[in-house]
């Protein structure tokens, strides 16, 4: 906050960050992130009976939001890596997230392993026999790298195809895998083809997000909150989850929600902090599920009460992100970089902090 002649306070705008970068879009990545943390910290400690349940139900009700708003936020910057050709575009965003894709895969897979059994739920055990197959099926805990670096291509070889078309192809797909009426037989492919429509979005609509963020005002906010609300409410109440069309609904209002709380949190200091934890996604994204295996192991076996239980999964979620930061800090200054980008002269030094 500052000062005014008057001696009233008001909220301290946050400059756009240099480099043309959307310090709401910072803010969007930001939240995402945090969220995705929560949710793996909510998955490794529930079969410990260490989340209470109404914190798992608030987990369940944010898929609408986490990974929707992630994906916008990523497509916005989508343009000038298109018109740099392929060359670029396989070097940046296929190549990059390719290798860090496996590398990190394989990191999980060697952290996660040697734990007693059930310290970490399905999705994060790998079978060494399942090594191979995570080429053709995604690591459900890192299929975003995978859809990064899908989407990417898909993007430049559909780059002539008008916008308002593809908009409406990966909604209609969006619509039909969120209904369950369309199914891939594998979680993360499902993600990925219901989920595209928001990077598209991202992409293609930029022009309009801008316009949806600068109308944010608290009122907005609380509004299309309590419209999310509302409409999830109603879908639970009343079974209406696998109508076509009701989960894209709430994706589309939870999405909306979280542009115009991200462009409202991008106007006050506080959103300094979140911005900078949303230019630091990838170190985050890449570690998290590692280190919090890590101390749901060192955790399990405890009984706290209902109460202390929201304190351990923010604890968790918290300390896990610092350590992906310390970590990515400590990799680099031991000339270990490659752990977050290509190895060598084949070096991207993707834009982190």
């Amino acid at each position: 906050m500052t000062r005014t002649r008057t001696g009233r306070h008001r909220a301290t705008t946050t400059r756009q960050p240099a480099g043309g970068r959307l310090g709401w879009a910072d803010v969007a990545k930001g939240i995402s992130i945090v969220l995705v943390v929560l949710h793996h910290a909510v998955m490794f400690l529930e079969p410990h009976g260490l989340v209470p349940g109404p914190l798992a139900t608030l987990n369940l009700a944010l898929t609408s939001m986490r990974m929707p708003l992630f994906l916008l936020a990523s497509g916005l910057f989508l343009a000038p890596v298109l018109e740099r050709g392929w060359r670029t575009l396989l070097h940046r965003r296929v190549a990059l997230f390719g290798w860090l894709y496996l590398l990190w895969t394989l990191v999980q897979f060697a952290v996660v392993t040697p734990l007693p059994a059930g310290s970490a739920p399905d999705f994060a055990v790998l079978d060494a026999a399942e090594l191979p197959l995570v080429l053709l099926y995604p690591d459900p805990s890192m299929w975003f790298l995978y859809a990064l670096a899908l989407y990417s291509v898909a993007a430049r070889l559909l780059r002539r195809v008008p916008g308002w078309v593809l908009l409406a192809a990966t909604g209609v797909l969006s619509t039909l895998v969120g209904a369950g009426i369309v199914e891939f037989g594998w979680h993360a492919w499902e993600l990925t083809a219901r989920y595209a429509f928001f990077f598209v979005l991202g992409w293609h609509g930029r022009r309009f997000v801008e316009r949806v963020a600068a109308r944010s005002s608290p009122l907005w906010v609380v509004t299309v909150a309590v419209l999310a609300v509302a409409v999830a409410g109603t879908s639970v109440l009343l079974g209406l989850h696998d109508v076509p069309g009701v989960a894209f609904a709430l994706n589309l209002v939870a999405v909306t929600g979280g542009v115009l709380a991200s462009a409202q949190l991008a106007r006050w200091r506080i959103g300094r902090g979140v911005a900078a934890l949303g230019r630091r996604t990838l170190p985050i994204y890449l570690a998290n599920v590692p280190l919090v295996a890590l101390l749901t192991a060192l955790l399990a076996g405890i009984d706290p009460p209902a109460a202390a239980q929201y304190g351990i999964v923010a604890l968790v979620a918290a300390v896990a992100v610092a350590l992906s930061l310390a970590l990515y800090r400590g990799l680099v200054a031991v000339r270990a970089g490659w752990f977050y980008d290509l190895p060598g002269r084949w070096a991207v030094h993707p834009r982190i902090g």
